[in-house]
């Protein structure tokens, strides 16, 4: 049986973040707003990799991870990126300031940083790549 692998367009350029820096800062951002509950860090742990910091939609930041599955700018000034709890994903409101201390130098092209197997990847993908804004960087 063959497996036919859509071809996808390049040239969405995204900024790589630091996985450790980005988690380091969800679970202080959880303790912060879960301050009357008890809340256990060990249990946020990294969402699916990379994690990819682009510009949408006119210059508006957002946060896609290696799944294509992602989160644009609110608020002015908070986004809502995924990790993994109990081996559940869900997000976690961060400020761009959390984000982009969390920014590398390294950049990734979208076709290559969500992974590839199968179509609900590659739709994630195209999703983001016709809302990609070559034209501005993220925040």
């Amino acid at each position: 049986m063959e497996t036919h692998i859509m071809e996808r367009p390049t040239g969405a350029v995204a900024i790589k973040l630091d996985a450790d820096i980005l988690l380091t800062r969800a679970r202080a951002a959880e303790a912060a707003r879960l301050e009357d509950e008890v809340f256990d860090p060990a249990t946020l742990t990294h969402g699916p990799g990379p994690q990819m910091l682009i510009a949408v939609d006119r210059g508006v930041a957002a946060v896609i991870n290696g799944e294509g599955v992602g989160e644009v700018e609110q608020d002015v000034d908070r986004i809502d990126v995924w990790f993994t709890r109990y081996g559940m994903w869900e997000t976690v409101p961060l400020s761009l300031a959390d984000i982009n201390a969390a920014a590398t130098e390294e950049t990734i092209d979208l076709a290559d940083g969500i992974r590839r197997f199968g179509d609900r990847l590659d739709m994630n993908f195209f999703r983001w790549f016709s809302r990609y804004d070559r034209d501005h960087r993220p925040a």
